[in-house]
C-alpha cells in the first residue's frame, strides 16, 4: 500500500502522495530508459529484437519473385561427387564446370560463399581460373582475419604471399566526407584474407562474413563495409571494402564496381540511382521474406554441374552458392527470425535481394526513438495525474495502440524502437491502476467505518459498493426525525454522573437498534439524551416517510418497554419534517461528521419541543400528512415556530390506520 507521511508522525493515504510516487517512477524509468536506448545496451535491446521477430511471424512470409537463385552444397552433391572419386574439398573443375552451365543458361553474376584462398590441384585450379576470366561476373568470398595477433602468429612466408597478393583493394569504396569516418564504429578487421592469387587475378573477391550478430545471437544485419586496419597501416588503401553482398548486387545492377561509393556522413551507399542506408555500425538491417527455402529456388550442386535443371532456370538471375543444412560437416547454419537452422547461403540470399530491390529495414536512430520515447511518457504523466477507471484504460492501452503503429510501420520497412515506450507505459500503468486500486479500496474501507456509526451494515455497504455516497455534500429532501426525553436534565441532576451515562448508553442504544436496523435510518448525532434521525440519506427509498412515522412509533413502543424494564416513568417527544436539506461531510479536515443542516432540520427540532406544550407525543408535520397513507393523523392545529414566518400546521401521529 503506498502511505506517506502526515503531519504529527501520521500516515495516510492520498491521491497527491501516489501521483508524487508516478511520477518520481516515471522519471526513473524515463532516465534509464534514455540511457538504454542511447548505448543500446544489450540485455534490454534483446527484448526489442524480440519484438521484430513476434512481427515478422505475424507478417508470415512474402511472396516475391526473386532476383536470387541458391546453388546448394548439399549432402546429395557431396556424396555423389565422392562416388565418382572427388572427395571434399571438390577439385576446382567442379566449380568451372558449373559456372559454364549457370552462365550458359543466363545468369547475370555468381557469387560463392565458399573459401579459395590456397591452392589446388594446378591443372583444375587453371581450369577454373580460365573460366573465371571467361565469364568474368564471378565473386569470390572470403574470410577475414580480425586480430593482429592472430595475423602476426601465421608463417612469415604466408604473411609474405598474402601481402603481395592485393588484387582485392581495387574494390575499396570510393569515399565521400571521409571525414566522418571517426563519427562511426565500422566492422574493423586487421586483415582481409586474399583468394588463391591464381583466382584474384580472375574474379571479383570479398568478404562474406556477416559479421557480429545480434545480442541474441541472430543475424537481422550484414556489413556493408569492412574496414581494414592492415591496408590503412600500410597505405595501400583507404581499407573500407565492400561486403561479398554489396558487389554481388552492384554488379546484377550493372554498377561497376570502381564505382561504388559511400557517403559518410549520410551513411549511405551510393548504388546505381538508388542508396543504402547503414548505421553507425555500417550495417545494413535485412528485411527478411521468409525462411530461405521458402523464398528462393534451391538447386543442387551436382545436378547444375550436369546440366540436370530447367532451362531458363538462371537466367537474369544472381545465383549463390553456398553450403545447405543438409551438408553435413561443412557447418554454416544460421539463426534468423525465422529458423533456427537456416544455411548461411540463404541470408546472403536475403541480402542480395534487398539490395537489389533497394528493400531492407530503416530502424529509427537512438535519438528519434528517444524523442518518441519522452512524447509517450509525456502523455503517460499527463493521463496518470487524471483520476477514473476510464483513464486507466486509456493508459493500459496504449501499448497495444502502439504497439499496433509499430507493426504498421514494420510493414512500410521502418523499426520503431517498441520495447521501452511499451514496457514503460504499462509500469507506469499498472502502478497507477494499483495505486488507485488501493487508495480506492482504502477510502472504500475508511467510508465503510465512517458510514457504521449512521446506517445500518446493509446500507453502508449498498453505499461503498455503488458509490453514490457524494461526500461532498448534496442538497436533497430527506425526512428529519428528532426525539428527545422530557424532563431528563432535571432527572439527571439528581444521579451520579456515572448513572446518567450508563442510563444514556442503554437508551440510546435501543433508540439506535430501532432507528438503523429495523427501519434503516441513518443516526446524524446525539445531543445528550436527544437523537437525530434521517431518513432518505444517504439513500433514498420511495417509503422514507412511512418509515420515519413507524420508527417514531416503535420508538415509543421501545421506551415503555425500557421503563418497564427499570421501572421508570420516561416519555419522550418526537418531532418529524420533511423538506430539503444539504446533506453531507461537514467539518474540519481532522474531524468531520456525515449530517444534514438546513431549514428543515431547524423545523424539526422546534416540532420536538412543541410536544412538551401539547397534548401530542409525535407531532409531524403538514408535509408529512401530504404525502403519506395508512397513517392516523389529528389535527393539532397552526403553530409558530422560531425562525418561520409563516405559521405551520401541524398534526399528531396517532398510529397506523386499522386495516378492515
Amino acid at each position: 500500500m503506498l502511505l506517506c507521511d502526515g503531519k504529527n508522525g501520521t500516515k495516510r493515504i492520498e491521491g497527491g502522495c501516489i501521483l508524487k510516487r508516478i511520477d518520481l517512477l516515471s522519471i526513473i524509468i524515463a532516465i534509464f530508459f534514455l540511457w538504454a536506448i542511447f548505448f543500446q545496451v544489450d540485455f534490454l535491446e534483446i527484448f526489442d529484437l524480440k519484438i521484430m521477430d513476434f512481427f515478422y511471424k505475424i507478417r508470415g512470409t512474402t511472396t516475391i519473385d526473386p532476383s536470387v537463385v541458391v546453388i546448394g552444397i548439399d549432402e546429395y552433391s557431396l556424396s555423389a561427387l565422392e562416388v565418382e572419386g572427388d572427395t571434399w574439398p571438390w577439385k576446382r573443375d567442379a566449380y568451372g564446370k558449373l559456372l559454364e552451365r549457370v552462365f550458359e543458361d543466363g545468369a547475370k553474376v555468381v557469387a560463392f560463399d565458399v573459401s579459395f584462398t590456397e591452392a589446388g590441384d594446378e591443372e583444375s585450379d587453371s581450369y577454373f581460373a580460365s573460366t573465371l576470366l571467361m565469364y568474368e561476373n564471378v565473386v569470390l568470398g572470403t574470410y577475414l582475419i580480425n586480430d593482429k595477433e592472430v595475423y602476426l602468429s601465421y608463417d612469415k612466408r604466408l604473411r609474405e604471399m598474402m601481402e603481395q597478393n592485393i588484387a582485392y583493394v581495387d574494390y575499396a569504396y570510393k569515399m565521400d566526407n571521409f571525414k566522418a569516418l571517426g563519427l562511426l564504429n565500422p566492422f574493423k578487421v586487421y586483415k582481409i584474407r586474399p583468394v588463391y592469387e591464381l583466382f584474384a587475378t580472375s574474379a571479383y573477391s570479398a568478404s562474406y562474413e556477416i559479421g557480429a550478430l545480434d545480442a541474441d545471437g541472430i543475424v537481422r544485419r550484414i556489413p556493408l563495409l569492412v574496414l581494414e586496419e592492415w591496408s590503412r597501416e600500410n597505405a595501400v588503401s583507404s581499407g573500407l571494402f565492400p561486403h561479398m553482398d554489396v558487389l554481388t548486387a552492384a554488379i546484377f545492377s550493372d554498377v561497376p564496381s570502381v564505382d561504388l561509393t559511400i557517403d559518410l556522413s549520410s551513411k549511405q551507399v551510393i548504388f546505381n540511382e538508388s542508396s543504402i542506408p547503414f548505421d553507425s555500425s555500417g550495417y545494413m538491417h535485412l528485411w527478411y521474406y521468409g525462411r530461405g527455402t521458402d523464398v528462393f529456388s534451391e538447386i543442387p550442386f551436382y545436378d547444375v554441374m550436369n546440366g540436370k535443371f530447367e532451362p531458363g532456370t538462371f537466367r537474369d538471375k544472381a545465383v549463390i552458392v553456398g553450403y545447405t543444412a543438409t551438408a553435413k560437416g561443412l557447418y554454416d547454419l544460421r539463426i534468423t527470425p525465422f529458423s533456427t537452422e537456416e544455411a548461411g547461403v540463404f541470408v546472403h540470399a536475403n541480402a542480395v535481394e534487398n539490395l537489389i530491390r533497394n528493400d531492407f529495414i530503416k530502424p529509427f536512430t537512438p535519438f528519434n526513438n528517444a524523442i518518441v520515447f519522452i512524447i509517450i511518457m509525456t502523455v503517460v504523466v499527463v493521463l496518470s495525474k487524471i483520476k477514473g477507471r476510464s483513464v486507466n484504460t486509456i493508459l493500459l492501452s496504449i501499448p497495444v495502440v502502439f504497439l499496433i503503429f509499430s507493426y504498421v510501420l514494420f510493414l512500410q520497412r521502418t523499426y520503431i524502437s517498441t520495447f521501452y515506450p511499451i514496457f514503460a507505459v504499462l509500469v507506469v500503468g499498472i502502478t497507477k491502476t494499483l495505486g488507485d486500486f488501493l487508495r480506492e479500496n482504502a477510502e472504500k474501507r475508511k467510508m465503510k467505518e465512517f458510514l457504521y456509526r449512521y446506517v445500518p451494515d446493509r446500507v453502508a455497504e449498498i453505499l461503498v459498493g455503488s458509490g453514490e455516497l457524494k461526500l461532498g455534500g448534496e442538497t436533497r429532501n430527506v425526512v428529519v426525525l428528532f426525539s428527545d426525553i422530557k424532563g431528563f436534565t432535571s432527572r439527571s441532576e439528581k444521579l451520579a454522573p456515572e448513572e446518567v451515562v450508563a442510563f444514556l448508553n442503554v437508551y440510546l442504544t435501543k433508540m439506535s437498534e430501532v432507528i438503523r436496523y429495523k427501519y434503516d435510518g441513518t443516526i446524524d448525532k446525539f445531543i445528550g439524551d436527544a437523537i437525530m434521525a434521517i431518513f432518505g440519506a444517504p439513500v433514498a427509498y420511495e417509503d422514507d416517510i412511512e418509515r420515519a412515522l413507524n420508527c417514531a412509533l416503535d420508538m415509543r413502543e421501545a421506551l415503555k418497554e425500557l421503563n418497564k424494564e427499570l421501572g421508570l416513568d420516561l416519555d419522550s417527544g418526537i418531532g418529524i419534517h420533511y423538506g430539503p436539506a444539504i446533506v453531507g461531510n461537514i467539518g474540519a479536515p481532522f474531524r468531520m461528521d456525515y449530517t444534514c443542516i438546513g431549514d428543515t432540520v431547524n423545523t424539526a427540532s422546534r416540532m420536538e419541543h412543541l410536544t412538551r406544550e401539547v397534548d401530542a407525543e409525535i407531532i409531524v408535520s403538514e408535509e408529512i400528512v401530504k404525502r403519506t397513507e395508512g397513517f392516523e393523523f389529528e389535527y393539532l392545529g397552526e403553530y409558530s415556530v422560531k425562525g418561520k414566518s409563516e405559521k405551520l400546521k401541524l398534526y399528531k401521529l396517532i398510529g397506523e390506520q386499522q386495516r378492515g
